[in-house]
């Protein structure tokens, strides 16, 4: 079913090019906004181990539909890395890991897969 196109849906985004590279043993500061056309962004959360485990993040800024955040990180190891955002608003909408097909895929609202690489100290 599609909706209209002024019916978006719940999002995030990291602040990040695709397959950055990142230094492990180092603390990296993740950056990221998230958003959602029917309330405040209640809650963010990120993984780092491609949705195994899920942390809050520190929200910046005022509570709002458009939400800005950040996330402290220290890979561990070399090699590639998933990186994932979700974000859950005042009105319990939370994104889910795959999304429903719509017509030119502007509701998209699924989970990210964002790639990063881990290099070595």
């Amino acid at each position: 079913m599609d909706r209209p196109f002024d019916e978006q849906t719940i999002k995030s985004a990291f602040e990040l090019d695709e397959n950055a590279t990142l230094p492990a043993g180092r603390t990296t500061r993740l950056r990221g906004r998230s958003w959602s056309a029917h309330a405040p962004i209640r809650r963010v959360e990120v993984s780092t181990d491609g949705g195994v485990s899920w942390r809050h993040v520190r929200k910046v800024g005022p509570s709002t539909a458009w939400q800005r955040w950040e996330f402290d990180w220290r890979p561990a190891t070399a090699g590639p890395a998933e990186l994932r955002a979700r974000a859950t608003d005042a009105r319990g909408n939370t994104q889910p890991e795959t999304t429903v097909h719509n017509t030119l895929g502007y509701l998209f609202d699924a989970v990210v897969r964002h790639p990063v690489q881990i290099s070595a100290a």
